[in-house]
């Protein structure tokens, strides 16, 4: 299967008419409806009103790649953005710097193409000078002629990276407990990767083992409420995420096949896994994540 099986020149918009990443999406969702590609906008116009698109890759600084499975289609649909300009990543911000959209739609059934897509084309737009022509081009057809995209080929090896999330909340070794139980709580976290000063992983530390470090304390306080009063009473201020963390952590490749990894997390029961390149955190990937993106909507 070839791109240009699934993007036509009706669903690209060169130029892109928008502001940000939020209108360049809801614009990208109103050429895939007028082309006749949406059978229900619904769970769509749903996407773009979130306040946070969950499932969107990073490639670079310059290209952002949103995507999402969905009975919105019957089919797998492709549309491209560009954006020249620059596009801010929410109303307000002053630096604009992402150029090229690109959508992918899949239905709820179409799991390992969708896959293979999104895989393609993050490798594919990993080329600074595919993206340099990409924003020089002024209509659909120039788009679709690039012979990178004209003649690209889905990928069928599924890696690490194409499944892993990218944005991951890190702590230092030096925070304290009451700041890494504060984060935990506002962003609903059960794990977070411990990173030194060049962002390589020192350790993890999961909700076991803060409950394992706060449960003394509360037996001796005769509850929890003791740990919830802010007084400080458990200490959390003056210990240190270093000395609760676990320090032996596998860590994964981002080029690592996903079924090799999913294997490994099977059998040694991992739930979670930090990925590294280059010996630098750059994702995590937890059996959910593959789950979700393999099966889930």
């Amino acid at each position: 299967m070839q791109l240009t099986d699934f993007l036509h020149a009706g669903h690209i918009l060169a130029p892109l008419q928008a502001d940000t990443f939020r209108e360049a999406v809801q614009r990208l969702v109103e050429r895939l409806v007028a082309t006749g590609s949406v059978v229900d906008a619904e769970p769509l116009q749903r996407l773009v009103a979130e306040e946070y698109i969950r499932d969107v890759i990073h490639v670079g600084n310059r290209v952002l790649l949103p995507h999402m499975r969905s009975g919105a289609v019957e089919r797998m649909v492709v549309s491209i953005g560009v954006a020249p300009a620059g596009l801010r990543r929410a109303a307000g911000d002053i630096e604009a710097t992402p150029q090229v959209v690109v959508l992918v739609l899949a239905p709820s059934s179409a799991a390992e193409v969708y896959l293979q897509m999104i895989a393609t084309l993050a490798r594919t737009l990993r080329s600074d000078a595919l993206v340099d022509l990409l924003v020089a081009a002024t209509s659909p057809e120039e788009v679709l002629a690039l012979p990178d995209f004209h003649d690209l080929v889905l990928q069928r090896r599924l890696t690490v990276r194409d499944v892993m999330t990218q944005r991951v909340y890190r702590v230092s070794p030096e925070m304290s407990v009451r700041e890494l139980l504060d984060l935990m709580r506002r962003h609903r976290l059960n794990a977070v990767p411990v990173v030194g000063e060049k962002r390589e992983v020192l350790g993890l530390v999961t909700d076991r083992d803060v409950l394992r470090h706060l449960l003394p304390s509360m037996m001796r306080g005769g509850g929890a409420d003791q740990g919830d009063s802010g007084s400080g009473s458990t200490g959390q201020e003056e210990v240190r995420v270093r000395e609760i963390m676990t320090r032996s952590v596998m860590c994964i490749s981002e080029d690592q096949a996903l079924t090799e990894v999913a294997s490994i997390m099977v059998n040694k029961d991992t739930e979670r896994l930090p990925v590294v390149s280059e010996g630098k955190l750059t994702g995590f990937l937890t059996r959910t994540d593959i789950v979700r993106k393999l099966f889930g909507p």
